[in-house]
């Protein structure tokens, strides 16, 4: 019974440490070469380019799933996020953006008209530690 209390003080210690990020992050999906506003972050955010993709396309048998980089300028300077590799996130503040999503997702056979390109990020509130 003695090692019941430095275990459950552990672990009081570690939630505290995983609760940094905001439960619930902001989601928005931003078309090629537009830019938005995010709120509460203030943060100016426009879709640049698909720098590359590689993404096993729908429907094909691959090896690895691949990985998609684009660039997004945020406040005025130019941030590189991937779909698989790193850096998939950036802080800027008190405010982490994360690359969830690159549209359209390769395809075996792409359709000659599809949408236009957009990501979806997502912006998490950071708490002070």
């Amino acid at each position: 019974m003695r090692w019941l209390l430095p275990i459950s003080l552990f672990f009081s210690f570690g939630l505290t440490t995983v609760g940094a990020i905001a439960q619930n992050p902001a989601s928005y999906t931003i078309p090629l070469d537009k830019t938005i506003t995010a709120t509460p972050s203030n943060l100016t955010i426009q879709y640049r380019s698909l720098v590359a993709d590689s993404r096993c396309p729908t429907g094909a048998r691959c090896v690895w799933a691949g990985d998609a980089e684009v660039v997004l300028a945020i406040a005025g300077k130019d941030y590189s996020f991937h779909t698989t590799l790193e850096p998939q996130s950036h802080v800027f503040g008190r405010y982490r953006v994360r690359l969830t999503q690159v549209d359209p997702y390769p395809s075996l056979n792409p359709q000659p008209n599809s949408k236009p390109a957009a990501v979806t990020i997502e912006i998490d509130a950071i708490a002070p530690n």
